[in-house]
């Protein structure tokens, strides 16, 4: 089973809690002794959060109570008060200033109280205290793995002050500490507060990347593939030997171990199909003496149907929505590849290819694309499929003429070919106009994804950056920076956003974790 060290404090990034902020919006009140954050304390004051002293200060440097924060946020946040169960602190009780704001607080899951039934209404707010409470009134997410000095993974306040800091609400001090247990003044609180209700507030930091990092697992991803209509993405762990249905909104997740070591995995009509080994892949095994399997996955429920043996040592791996398994050979040189009825394991046809060649189908599965792997100069081909049956190996045009990397993406309309070099070339159901060289992006790539609704294709090159591109010219035109070094991209269509898997480390460690990015987009109709 994957292992998932942590997951973002909230499913959602609320960026947008009130209305964008104006300072001509109302005549707001000065207080004659604030000089540090004076804008953010007058937008609280505007809205009634805070309210300052008779004497017309705010005391901004004085540590701000325990009581006085839980106030400021409900005063924010106007939760009906007075009918939230008495959560009895032994030290504030009915009828106390603050009681019914303590109570509601507590009944919301924002605070807790310090243990033995004691709140400290009148204690000094630490700025660990302050992002706990923070992040949880908010639902802030994300995980900002740069970590401050100060604060090991061990202290409870760790994941809340992460999600402070991914969130831009924070960006620590210079020497790279956070001091959590530094009790916090009036108008620092006043300034978190703020850049959480109004984003204008927040600093510039760059060390924020462009998208948010929600979780981080501990795995060797050796595939993935997409459910087209779940939040669900479906991993091969290679340090486990499972196949594992990740919801990439809960972080729920469910695995289902195989009985023989894989490779690969395709998905198709709620069915998974992993490749199944009984050795390894050698050019001198002939195809009379190769051996191997595929299992079949129910993925609503993540139990292993069956496993089909054949007589092909399987390298690669498609399926269609009618149950038709397309296996390429890992072994001989002058092999076979086979489309497999996955409901009888009856061989449905077979054309010759060469050992070790990568498949891709088409999005109308009516073809399927094949490039060598181990041939130099590698070349590309194209199969027609009828009914499953394979018909006649469709060769690329060019034989050398442009490099190629081992890897194949057919675009989602399926116009176009992608190779990580950087060729596109199109895609066509006309022998005469398939695998024909249209362009080329600006630079290689290890990942790519594509946005086929607003015409937008995003690349990475294993690197903490991604290359946005118009799909219609193919011209770069923004990048994107990430948290860690790109793996895998999707894109998801129904909510844009960009899923990314990349190579994480925390703080000053060497060691990579899976982080999973997401780049929330907002679109404007």
């Amino acid at each position: 089973m994957i292992k998932i060290l942590v997951r973002c404090l909230a499913a959602l990034f609320i960026f947008i809690l009130v209305l964008p902020y104006s300072s001509q919006a109302a005549t707001v009140q000065s207080f004659k002794d604030v000089t540090s954050f004076k804008k953010e304390i007058e937008f609280l004051t505007s809205k009634e959060i805070i309210f300052g002293y008779p004497d017309g200060t705010f005391r901004p440097n004085e540590p701000i109570k325990r009581v006085h924060a839980v106030q400021m946020i409900m005063r924010e946040m106007k939760p009906e008060l007075g009918k939230a169960p008495n959560p009895n602190f032994k030290d504030i009780k009915p009828g106390d200033r603050g009681y019914e704001e303590v109570a509601k607080a507590v009944e919301m899951g924002i605070i807790s109280g310090k243990g033995n039934n004691i709140f400290d209404p009148q204690g000094n707010l630490t700025r660990a205290e302050m992002a706990i409470i923070l992040v949880r009134a908010y639902e802030l997410g994300g995980i900002y793995p740069k970590g401050f000095t100060d604060v090991p993974m061990s202290s409870k306040a760790y994941w809340y002050i992460s999600s402070l800091a991914a969130s831009n609400i924070t960006v620590g001090y210079p020497d790279g500490t956070f001091k959590p247990v530094q009790p916090i003044n009036r108008a620092q609180f006043s300034a978190f507060m703020a850049r959480i209700i109004e984003p204008s507030f927040q600093p510039k930091n760059v060390g924020i990347a462009d998208t948010l990092l929600e979780a981080l697992f501990d795995g060797d991803i050796l595939d993935y593939d997409i459910d087209p209509v779940k939040p669900i993405v479906y991993l091969l762990d290679g340090s486990t030997n499972e196949v594992v249905a990740l919801n990439y909104e809960t972080y729920d997740a469910e695995s289902v171990e195989l009985d023989l070591p894989a490779e690969r995995i395709a998905y198709a009509n709620n069915k998974i199909y992993a490749t199944q080994l009984k050795g390894k892949h050698d050019y001198y095994v002939p195809d009379k003496d190769q051996r191997g399997a595929f299992a079949v996955i129910d993925a609503a429920t993540m139990k292993q149907d069956k496993v089909i043996n054949i007589d092909l040592d399987p390298y690669d791996i498609e399926a269609d929505d009618n149950g038709i398994v397309y296996i390429s050979s890992g072994s001989g040189q002058h092999t076979k590849l086979v489309s497999f009825d996955s409901k009888t394991g009856e061989i449905i046809s077979s054309q010759g290819i060469y050992a070790r060649t990568l498949i891709e189908m088409h999005p109308s599965q009516k073809r399927l694309y094949t490039i060598t792997t181990a041939l130099s100069p590698r070349t590309m081909s194209s199969f027609a499929i009828t009914n499953g049956a394979l018909n006649e190996e469709q060769r690329s045009p060019y034989h050398g003429d442009y490099d190629l990397n081992k890897d194949l993406t057919i675009s989602p309309d399926g116009k176009y070919i992608f190779n990580s070099t950087g060729h596109i070339f199109r895609s066509s159901a006309t022998p005469s106009a398939d695998m024909v060289y249209f362009a080329k992006l600006d630079r290689p790539y290890s990942s790519i994804a594509f946005d086929a609704e607003y015409g937008e294709l995003y690349t990475a090159n294993k690197k903490n950056y991604i290359q946005a591109y118009d799909y219609k010219t193919m011209k770069p035109i923004e990048q994107l920076e990430t948290y860690g070094n790109v793996d895998k991209m999707f894109y998801i269509p129904k909510e844009n956003i960009l899923l990314i898997f990349s190579q994480v480390t925390l703080g000053g460690s060497t060691v990579p974790f899976t982080g999973l990015e997401k780049v929330y987009f907002e679109i404007e109709e």
